[in-house]
């Protein structure tokens, strides 16, 4: 005889218990099986009903890239495009804020516009039953009897509404691509609904870029013409102070210099014209002697000359009153006497012309201090001068730099800024997005294999197995039909 112990007649037991209840739910299952696989069966065709008869529901799906390099066909920053550098960091926001772009109530709104979703009864039905009352009497209790009925909603915000929960979007993994699906009834026009939305949140991006360009042109030319007043007046007030302090300049030098410059070098002129004039003045006073005199001088000398040698030739032969050496002396007399007078005009010609020379070059004197204290003034008004110069001059680079870019944001304008394109458009689905067949009738298998055990189990524990109903012994219609036969 074999003694157990303790603990493995403890372990055999459990065993054993586990085993029964296996017998157990494998008989009562199996003794209504027929009940468990109709109740499947059931929820099969249930499912497959509901799959049938559901509205169906398609999904097409457009792909649009949002390129992170900057697209600037003119050099002006008012404009900002692009997206960054590299997909991390704050690059995410960006592309997040694309996506509450594309569902934004300024995109899907004009897209409900441009498609008349607003009369589209997909859109802006009402829904009705006594589901949709149970819904409206939850929420009369949940929010109070005052909350606006969803038949009081503008058609436009019913559209908006049912337009914003077809619309999806999703961005691809860590890319810059954004994927726009729209669910609708019809495969076409969740197709074209798709491509329209994806047009326009385009179209939307070259708005803004042309809408910010063209308030960067108006405030620049708004600016421009402060700018413009501002240029003229500074270049005035040059202008002004230049004639006001005899800054004017001519060829770029300043008239103050150029004008001490001439009076230098006229009373340097001055100066030897004087000193010309004192040397011939001296020489006509020392009786003309080395002294530049007239050709009637020098003439009247030659003759002079001749009438001395005429008269001592005359005087050597006849005696002093004869007449022809009278006549001689006489005829000297006169020369000498119309030397002498040309000898003193010339002499206060002379007197003359050095005292013109002489005042001249005292006047150029005068004249040139007060040119050298009017170019200290200059030299010292100069600085004013250079300081309202460039005051004028930055004005006007100013003027000129703001003038350019109006010019080139009013160009901005209309061109192709954005850097978004579709790389996929939507095509019409093929297959319904919803209900999902699989997913239903795998749900239909698993509630109806919960709901057929279960039942099956449930029987069990009340009633119990079914019990078996005896059958006749085969031998009796047997015999039957052989005493049939004899008789």
């Amino acid at each position: 005889m074999k003694i157990v112990g303790p603990e493995q007649s403890g372990s055999h037991t459990g065993e054993a218990s586990l085993a029964e209840d296996i017998r157990v739910l494998a008989r009562a299952f199996s003794c209504r099986w027929r009940l468990v696989g109709g109740i499947i069966l059931l929820f099969v065709l249930a499912g497959l009903a509901f799959v049938w008869l559901s509205p169906k529901s398609y999904t097409s799906t457009v792909s649009i890239f949002i390129d992170p390099r900057q697209r600037s066909l003119v050099d002006l920053g008012v404009a900002p495009t692009g997206m960054g550098s590299s997909s991390q960091g704050a690059d995410t926001a960006l592309v997040d804020s694309q996506m509450t772009i594309l569902t934004s109530r300024s995109v899907l709104g004009t897209l409900v516009e441009q498609e008349r979703l607003d009369v589209d009864p997909a859109f802006t039905a009402v829904a009705s039953g006594p589901l949709a009352d149970l819904r409206a009497a939850v929420a009369t209790v949940l929010y109070g009897a005052d909350r606006t009925s969803t038949a009081d909603i503008p058609p436009f915000d019913r559209a908006l509404a049912g337009l914003q929960k077809a619309v999806d979007v999703k961005r691809v993994d860590n890319t810059y691509v954004l994927d726009v699906s729209v669910t609708t009834r019809v495969p076409s026009r969740s197709a074209a609904l798709a491509n329209t939305l994806a047009a326009i949140y385009l179209n939307n991006g070259q708005s803004v870029v042309d809408d910010s360009a063209r308030e960067s042109a108006a405030s620049l030319e708004a600016r421009l013409a402060e700018l413009g007043r501002a240029a003229e007046e500074s270049q005035r007030a040059v202008e002004d102070y230049r004639r006001d302090n005899g800054l004017l300049d001519t060829d770029g030098v300043p008239l103050a210099e150029r004008q001490l410059s001439e009076l230098s070098s006229q009373l340097v002129s001055a100066s030897v014209t004087t000193e010309a004039a004192r040397t011939a003045l001296e020489a006509l006073r020392n009786n003309g002697a080395g002294a530049s005199v007239s050709e009637m001088a020098n003439q009247l000398r030659l003759e002079i000359s001749q009438a001395r040698a005429e008269e001592s030739m005359l005087s050597d032969t006849y005696g002093p009153r004869y007449p022809r050496l009278v006549r001689a002396q006489e005829h000297r007399k006169v020369l000498e006497k119309a030397l002498d007078a040309e000898l003193a005009r010339m002499l206060a010609k002379a007197e003359a012309d050095y005292r013109s020379a002489a005042g001249q070059q005292a006047a150029l004197k005068d004249m040139l201090a007060k040119s050298q204290e009017n170019l200290s003034r200059s030299n010292a008004a100069s600085v004013k001068l250079k300081e309202l110069e460039q005051t004028a001059r930055q004005n006007r680079e100013l003027f000129d730099s703001f003038a350019t870019k109006a010019k080139q944001a009013r160009e901005q304008i209309s061109l192709p800024m954005t850097t978004a394109r579709i790389i996929s458009p939507a095509q019409a689905a093929v297959k319904p997005s919803a209900p999902k067949s699989l997913v239903v009738l795998g749900a239909s298998v698993f509630v109806g294999c919960v709901m057929g055990f279960g039942t099956a189990w449930l029987l069990y524990l009340l009633v119990g197995p079914p019990e078996k109903r005896r059958r006749p012994p085969r031998f009796f219609p047997m015999r039957k039909r052989h005493l049939a036969a004899a008789e």
